[in-house]
């Protein structure tokens, strides 16, 4: 790996399945290298690209390398911090992050890039949900009932309007202005295509009640002064469809772990129970 200017007093901050984040001096300034071992992880590199071709803001980036990026150190800002898991639970926090999410989701819908992203729907397939079916015999009337009605589903999703999605939130992975009043997402290895009530629903899986609350209201007010109208129906639709492809694929997503997660544990009662076929079911209805 090639690396321009002055780096030094390099420390190794923290390494986890080829991804090694170091402490260092750039030029002088404090700085954070993050570098990817796995070709499949240098996605990263160009998801970072792309957020700053369609100027979204994210953070400070001094340079990029063809395995590595090179970013100011949040811990020694003037301006901003690392988020804290007490920032779940603030109704400030979470609007400043409903307005992230939002020029995100505004100008993704409009990225060049958006269609040669990964997008998790592509996996909810006949021959995944067909696997499905083998590996859970107690949910086959479920998958039985999605495969012979797999043409709806197929068009469900192919109907949505995506755009750019983080699918990765927690608090370990924003920063903060110190005045509350802004916040930015980083760590983009799991950007991709999708749509909104996906990722508004990753967020706010994370949230307090009432800060949920703060996010989606802030979002549905820039929404509407942007728009002039709420998302209604758009988001509705989204929701049902959701309902049926975020369990499906966290299913198949699960089968391909070597141990059944228990991360999972709700989507496989939901197959077996009956309450993914009626979300089916309400969905096809439409």
């Amino acid at each position: 790996m090639r690396i321009d200017g002055n780096i030094d007093k390099i420390k190794l901050l923290r390494a986890k399945d080829g991804v090694y984040v170091y402490k260092c001096l750039y030029n002088n300034k404090p700085a954070v290298l993050k570098s990817f071992e796995k070709e499949e992880y240098k996605r990263e590199i160009a998801n970072y690209r792309i957020l700053q071709k369609n100027e979204i803001p994210t953070i400070n980036i001094y340079a990029f390398y063809d395995s590595a990026i090179l970013m100011e150190d949040i811990e020694f800002s003037a301006d901003w911090r690392l988020g804290i898991k007490d920032d779940l639970s603030s109704g400030q926090v979470a609007k400043s992050l409903a307005s992230w999410y939002f020029n995100f989701h505004e100008k993704g819908a409009l990225a060049p890039e958006i269609n040669s992203l990964y997008c998790e729907y592509d996996k909810v397939t006949e021959a995944n949900i067909q696997s499905l079916w083998d590996k859970l015999p107690e949910a086959a009337e479920t998958f039985r009932y999605i495969m012979s009605n797999i043409k709806n589903l197929r068009e469900a999703i192919n109907s949505l309007d995506y755009t750019l999605t983080y699918n990765d939130f927690y608090w370990t992975n924003f920063i903060v202005r110190k005045d509350n009043q802004a916040a930015i997402m980083f760590d983009y290895n799991f950007l991709g295509k999708g749509f909104r009530y996906a990722d508004i629903r990753n967020v706010c899986s994370s949230l307090s009640e009432d800060a949920a609350t703060a996010f989606v209201g802030e979002y549905n007010r820039l929404y509407e002064s942007k728009h002039g109208t709420g998302r209604g129906a758009k988001e509705q639709f989204e929701k049902q469809v959701d309902g049926v492809v975020s369990t499906i694929f966290t299913l198949i997503a699960a089968f391909e772990k070597d141990a059944f997660p228990s991360w999972a544990k709700d989507e496989r009662e939901s197959a077996i129970n009956g309450s993914l076929q009626k979300a089916a079911w309400d969905l096809f209805k439409i």
